[in-house]
């Protein structure tokens, strides 16, 4: 899917590009309204692990470096804004769009390590050298939660409006471009995950405009926006992870053309 959007995009992107420099410009902006998906970080060790010294695991275990690590990541709803510089030409639109969105962690579940089921273990367990229970389970750590996963993007979108000509117009769009994630897991204030990657990123995109007069427009549309997967380390274990980064975004904006 991820390759034929690629394709398809690039050709119509670049299809209208040239033309569209030479129509009328346009700068828009957009307020959103974010629903990340959730994330199942799957992760390896890339170092032997020593666990810590808890009840039900005395001794301490040693994971070789290769093994599984992983739990699963739900987030709050959050926002999104953009900016964009555009061209029109007839039915079809150009632009070049930055925007950013982000999202709060509502609770993580689910950790396993080597294949173990960590949730109901001593949270002493995650760390090396600990001697004794720290008297709360892995489980009700993470369950807490906090941390946020951030993201800006430079996309190139291409749209198609069917009624150009009137007032209401209904449009079609695709964007491809660049991410920057940045996840911070920081669950009962311990600092799990600090660390960003870049990726490729595209969007589909359904919305309405409707203009004020010769010049403003408002619109809104819905979006469905990918990037590839942001690949993370842990400061707290010597573990490289893959962060799911999928979202839909709904937003409300104002187009000024020139």
């Amino acid at each position: 899917m991820k390759t034929f959007v690629k394709s398809t995009a690039l050709i119509v992107l670049t299809g209208i590009a040239t033309p569209a420099l030479s129509a009328d410009m346009y700068v828009a902006g957009t307020l959103g309204y974010l629903t990340q998906d959730s994330s199942n970080n799957k992760g390896s060790f890339f170092t032997d692990f020593t666990t810590g010294e808890v009840t039900g695991v005395s001794p301490p275990l040693s994971i070789p470096a290769g093994s599984s690590v992983g739990w699963n990541t739900k987030f709050d709803s959050g926002t999104a804004y953009s900016l964009a510089l555009g061209w029109k030409l007839d039915s079809f639109r150009v632009e070049l769009e930055y925007a950013m969105s982000g999202a709060d962690v509502k609770s993580h579940q689910g950790v396993e390590a080597a294949g173990i089921d960590l949730t109901n273990i001593d949270a002493g367990v995650l760390l090396t050298g600990n001697v004794g229970d720290l008297g709360i389970s892995v489980g009700d750590l993470v369950a807490d939660g906090r941390g946020s996963l951030d993201t800006s993007t430079l996309f190139l979108n291409g749209y198609y409006d069917f009624m150009a000509d009137q007032s209401f117009s209904p449009y079609l769009g695709v964007g491809v471009g660049y991410a920057d994630t940045d996840v911070t897991y920081k669950p009962s204030g311990v600092g799990v995950i600090k660390d960003s990657d870049t990726g490729f990123a595209y969007q589909l995109i359904l919305g309405a405009s409707f203009a004020l007069n010769d010049r403003f427009e408002i619109f809104g549309d819905a979006r469905m926006r990918y990037t590839d997967n942001a690949s993370v380390k842990s400061s707290l274990l010597s573990a490289e992870f893959d962060v799911k980064n999928s979202a839909a975004l709904y937003n409300i904006g104002v187009r000024y053309s020139f």
